[in-house]
């Protein structure tokens, strides 16, 4: 795993999560729609065994995180 992978992974994450913040109020239906409009880009970066939407997912959670604890 690069750093460039790393960087272009979170990059696209980052993206998805300001979309996703960017909803009124949570509907599973508008996340999905996100995730999966942002799974494409993310396909690319993806090396792992799991699925590229699953790990976009991982990634989205990991950076709120970070976020939130500065």
């Amino acid at each position: 795993m690069t750093n460039e992978f790393e960087n272009g992974r979170r990059q696209v994450a980052r993206e998805c999560l300001k979309e996703l913040n960017n909803l009124p109020q949570y509907d599973d239906k508008k996340v999905t729609e996100i995730l999966d409009k942002y799974t494409p880009k993310f396909k690319p970066l993806n090396h792992m065994r799991f699925s590229a939407k699953s790990v976009l997912g991982y990634y989205v959670r990991i950076i709120r995180k970070e976020i939130k604890n500065g």
